[in-house]
């Protein structure tokens, strides 16, 4: 009889190991093997500048980790401290074992830490456990192909995003309801608008009593708040780096972008420039265009929904300016893309669970997730199949409401048009997607692509760039709020070329010369 119970027993047990081992989590993407000891992993993310919830609070990250068995302690950046705690943890060894952030490392630092062994390649691991990864990369080589070093290595999986309002960071916003009130038209070229920031400076045209009016602010060291289009009223665009007939050039190097320089100088000169723009972080500058008092005239972002939750405002996107000689460009951006998302570090001594976590994010449905928020809060799937974007509460940004829940613009995904297409694009999405279709006209065909550069050259690439990014940071704002461009335009490029900016240059064409 004892027997025969523990046969019974045994029988039962083996019975329900399997039933658990082919359910599936809340995630409804992968098994949890339950045979597996729980493995405790050290990451390190970037919250985005919205994001109010730490990651190691987040249930629906929570989910993930129980589907493979693992425990993930987190450690959060913010956007203005990511990159000194980067470079440290690099510089001292000490390291998480997994970063999961887009935006945190540039392709030079991804094959330098390849390189030298602190970030380890992956391609193996995903052909032996990333079956989401492997699908990716089957449908799109182009992208693999831009991750993939020189020496034959994967360091890093990137964020990708192939919706078309990706190709148009940044849009460019004007008060209407000031102008009503001045029986003004939108301007349409750069002397019309400057003619409007004056008209809309100490007129107490938010009527509270108070002369702080603001007429044109933006973030300069941010590529969507801040005012590099503006560039192309003038000739030039390529918020640096830019492609014409097959020929890479910097933007702040060349005699249009001077003439760019000298029109900002000219509003700063006339107290039509926020004394703040070149200084101000991201809270700081998205306090004021969120204003419940609306303070500003005219400024750059993303879209009127990512900062008020809603389409419908006083604010009116508009078209490039028309400059001095006709002019009228815009930045154009390859889509929504960031090679750096996720790596696995020298420190981690279970990749082969790690790289198994990290693939759920590429099951279409869920990178869906991981960028607009789960299913149930920020996202209903509905009867037939579609999927449907959950509005923000009353009074809440859209995109404070989905960071509150998901890692959406620093989380790592692979959102393809396809699957695009079952979203049900919210008010915000079509809003966007409109002034990418506004702008597209104005767009250069030639830009820069995405590459990765060998580690030699790479290393020589991040010497140069410090010191001529650096440079030209330090100038071209010097430029805008004191003016002299004309007497110091050609010392300014002298030092540049002193700096190595004909090697810079000789570096980046070749690499677009091998992707062409």
């Amino acid at each position: 009889m004892k027997k025969q119970f523990l046969v019974l027993f045994v029988t039962l047990a083996l019975v329900l190991s399997a039933c658990g081992n082919t359910g599936t989590s809340g995630t409804g993407e992968t098994p949890k093997d339950n045979a597996e000891e729980k493995v405790t992993f050290k990451g390190f993310g970037v919250k985005a500048p919205a994001a109010t919830t730490d990651w190691n609070d987040m249930p629906f990250l929570q989910q993930f980790e129980d589907n493979v068995n693992i425990d993930i302690e987190w450690t959060n950046a913010t956007t203005q401290t990511y990159q000194e705690q980067v470079n440290l943890m690099f510089a001292s060894n000490d390291l998480p074992d997994l970063f999961f952030s887009a935006w945190t490392m540039g392709s030079n630092d991804i094959v330098k830490y390849g390189a030298n062994g602190q970030l380890i390649p992956l391609e193996s691991l995903i052909e032996e456990h990333a079956p989401n990864i492997k699908a990716f990369f089957e449908k799109m080589p182009e992208i693999k192909q831009m991750i993939t070093a020189s020496d034959g290595h994967i360091y890093a999986l990137p964020q990708y995003d192939g919706s078309k309002a990706g190709r148009s960071n940044d849009a460019f916003f004007i008060n209407k309801g000031w102008l009503d009130q001045l029986n003004l038209e939108i301007p349409k070229t750069t002397e019309e608008f400057k003619a409007v920031l004056k008209a809309f400076k100490g007129q107490d045209l938010n009527g509270n009593g108070k002369n702080d009016e603001i007429p044109f602010s933006f973030m300069y060291n941010n590529d969507i708040r801040g005012p590099h289009s503006l560039s192309g009223s003038f000739g030039v665009v390529g918020r640096n780096i830019g492609v014409e007939d097959g020929k890479v050039y910097y933007a702040p190097t060349r005699p249009e972008y001077k003439e760019y320089v000298k029109f900002m100088h000219e509003l700063y000169a006339e107290g039509l420039i926020d004394v703040e723009a070149f200084t101000h972080d991201v809270q700081v500058y998205d306090s004021k265009v969120k204003s419940s008092t609306p303070i500003l005239g005219a400024y750059f972002n993303w879209s009127n929904f990512a900062m008020f939750g809603k389409s419908e405002t006083d604010y009116a996107a508009i078209e490039p300016l028309k400059g001095p000689n006709g002019d009228q460009m815009w930045n154009r951006n390859f889509g929504t893309f960031s090679a750096s998302g996720f790596s696995i570090t020298n420190a981690n001594k279970n990749p082969e669970r790690t790289i198994k976590w990290v693939d759920q994010m590429f099951e279409p449905e869920t990178g869906i997730q991981i960028s607009l928020g789960p299913f149930g809060e920020n996202l209903t799937k509905e009867a037939d199949s579609t999927i449907s974007i959950v509005n923000a509460p009353e009074g809440v940004g859209y995109e404070e409401f989905r960071h509150k829940t998901t890692p959406g613009s620093y989380g790592v995904f692979a959102n393809l048009e396809e699957t695009l297409n079952k979203v049900t694009k919210s008010d915000g999405q079509k809003e966007k997607e409109k002034y990418a279709e506004m702008y597209a006209p104005y767009q250069p065909e030639e830009i820069y692509p995405n590459v990765m550069y060998s580690a030699e050259d790479a290393e020589r690439l991040s010497i140069l760039q410090t010191d001529i990014d650096g440079y030209i940071k330090e100038m071209i704002p010097k430029f805008m709020i004191q003016g002299k461009a004309d007497e110091g335009w050609d010392a300014y490029v002298d030092q540049l070329n002193k700096m190595g900016y004909d090697e810079l240059m000789g570096i980046y064409q070749k690499y677009y010369d091998n992707f062409k």
